[in-house]
């Protein structure tokens, strides 16, 4: 599935402070170049960016997903090794689901209405779009018996497609939209080629034909059923999202739950000779399922967070955002809170995270357009504007109680009021805002596109650029405390401080282990910035490529 729009409660927050962090090898290659700072690593990069849709290739490996950096990771079931199928820099954006050929060729989606592509993906990695436009494509499935290629759209549509594998033909709807609540991954009766789709909106398992759409329930009384796959013994076997893992027959007769998982499930495959492996996105890892009713399940690789969106301190407690919750990063390890983008609640999904007031944080959710304040101690949330077009930060203005927000898809940096979520726009006509900092009444501005910086007065008037040119393609902008700007320059792959009053530019660090990249390929394409902080005291975070966390901390 992926990506919702909101979600469920997790578990308690663990408190963890930010002062026992643990000081882990600097990451290869990064070299701090200002004398006044110490490199420390919080937390080292984990393994995926999230573990979603899976499948058995024709070579009996396990093929997997991840939509956090549209990648694909082949995964060798005799050894366990993994090896990067599909790098993130080919142009396969937020790749939810991926079904084989068994001949060498894979198709996968690209989710969200951010990108609405399926992609062929032959034996070597490489990619062909042959749908775009679509609303949100997410379970995908070919069928070997017959050559017919199916997707569904989740969250957003709720429709079913038959494909041409070739790209040729347009794709032919079969199910109407919201006709099934929430239609996730699926799978073939192998007898009648019938579709057996799990509905995570009703908790139901349904057949549907696909020549004439008509469907016909299964079974019911599910929770949150998230993707299903037909087995060698011709039952359906499938997971929902809080954990549980279940197999029915394709009658509904009989139903056995086969084990209970840490939930924020997403996906499964099943091997030829029966074995069993669900995919976790909140937990970025594989589990091998035994199905013999024992209830035994294996964690086959070291768990971490889908993807990293944003990092603050509050209170002496490093949070990042990881686009399905907020989690605490401290110690070498990151423990989740009880903000969680889950669907039951309505919660918007947390691409980014900024200190708030109280004991509050706020985030944007540029896949919804909403901008969100929330309690990561309780995971009390509220919205607090929508409507935006693909907000990628916010910075806040504490003092007068405002919020200024870059929209990327409106070229604008939007004034909220905290207090009633009142929007007017502050500054327009911007090539792609995608960072912002504010330093003495004057608010910065990071454009994506045309790699620059302006400025323009909080009080309203007309913006100017501020820098060009020596400060790279900027993707992430923070004020440092005492009046200057520290930005990270995501091609150098460089460190920057900025003084605004004498325009100097000094290097603080190189080789940083970040990258860049823009979702989707049309022209609703959005860019995300890269995760930093900075502390009062000058302090830096920043979130890792890798999805880890590192610290240039200021001599004093």
């Amino acid at each position: 599935m992926r990506i919702p729009p909101a979600t469920r409660l997790l578990q308690a927050m663990l408190m963890l402070t930010a002062a026992h962090a643990a000081v882990l090898a600097a990451p290869p290659g990064m070299r701090v170049v200002d004398g006044r700072y110490r490199l420390s690593t919080i937390v080292k990069d984990t393994a995926f960016a999230g573990v979603n849709g899976a499948t058995i290739g024709g070579d009996g490996a396990l093929y997997v997903v991840h939509t956090g950096d549209g990648t694909t990771t082949r995964i060798d079931l005799k050894t366990l090794a993994a090896t990067e199928f599909v790098h993130p820099y080919q142009g396969v954006f937020i790749s939810d689901d991926i079904t084989s050929d068994g001949k060498g060729t894979f198709y996968s989606t690209g989710t969200t209405p951010l990108v609405g592509e399926v992609y062929r993906i032959d034996a070597a990695g490489h990619k062909t779009v042959i749908a775009r436009g679509l609303t949100a494509p997410n379970g995908i499935q070919f069928n070997k018996k017959t050559g017919r290629l199916f997707i569904t759209e989740c969250f957003q549509a709720n429709r079913v497609f038959e494909l041409d594998p070739t790209g040729v033909k347009e794709p032919r709807l079969i199910v109407k939209p919201d006709t099934i609540p929430v239609p996730e991954g699926f799978d073939f009766d192998p007898d009648t080629n019938d579709l057996i789709i799990p509905d995570l909106g009703s908790g139901r398992i349904l057949r549907v034909n696909p020549d004439t759409g008509a469907i016909q329930p299964i079974a019911d009384k599910f929770t949150a059923p998230v993707a299903l796959k037909v087995g060698p013994d011709k039952k359906a076997y499938f997971p929902e999202i809080g954990g549980a893992v279940y197999r029915l027959s394709l009658d509904g007769k009989t139903r056995d739950k086969l084990a209970q998982l840490p939930p924020g499930l997403d996906n499964l495959a099943i091997t030829a000779d029966g074995r069993l492996f669900i995919t976790s996105y909140w937990d970025a890892t594989v589990y091998e399922v035994a199905t013999d009713g024992s209830g035994k399940f294996k964690t086959l690789f070291p768990r971490g967070p889908n993807t990293l969106t944003g990092v603050t301190v509050k209170n002496g407690q490093v949070l990042v955002s990881d686009a399905i919750m907020i989690r605490t990063a401290n110690k070498g390890e990151y423990a989740p809170t009880r903000l969680n983008a889950w669907a039951s609640h309505g919660m918007p999904l947390t691409l980014g995270i900024i200190d708030g007031p109280g004991d509050q944080v706020l985030w944007p959710d540029a896949v919804n357009n909403a901008i969100a304040i929330g309690n990561p101690k309780d995971g009390t949330f509220k919205p607090i504007a929508g409507g935006l077009n693909r907000p990628v930060a916010v910075v806040m203005d504490a003092a007068k109680g405002r919020l200024y927000v870059a929209e990327y898809g409106a070229g604008q940096v939007t004034e909220i009021n905290l207090a009633d979520g009142a929007k007017r726009p502050l500054v327009i006509g911007l090539d792609g805002p995608i960072a912002l900092a504010v330093v003495d009444d004057t608010l910065y501005i990071a454009e994506a596109r045309t790699a620059r910086i302006r400025r323009a007065p909080l009080a309203g008037g007309k913006s100017e650029v501020f820098l060009s040119a020596e400060v790279g393609k900027v993707g992430a902008l923070a004020a440092d405390g005492k009046g200057g700007l520290v930005a990270v320059d995501v091609i150098g792959r460089r460190l920057l401080h900025i003084d605004p009053k004498k325009l100097a530019i000094t290097l603080i660090a190189d080789g940083l282990p970040v990258s860049y990249g823009v979702v989707g390929s049309g022209p609703a394409a959005v860019e995300f910035p890269t995760p930093l902080h900075v502390t009062a005291d000058g302090d830096i975070y920043l979130g890792t490529a890798g999805r880890g966390v590192i610290q240039l901390k200021l001599a004093r």
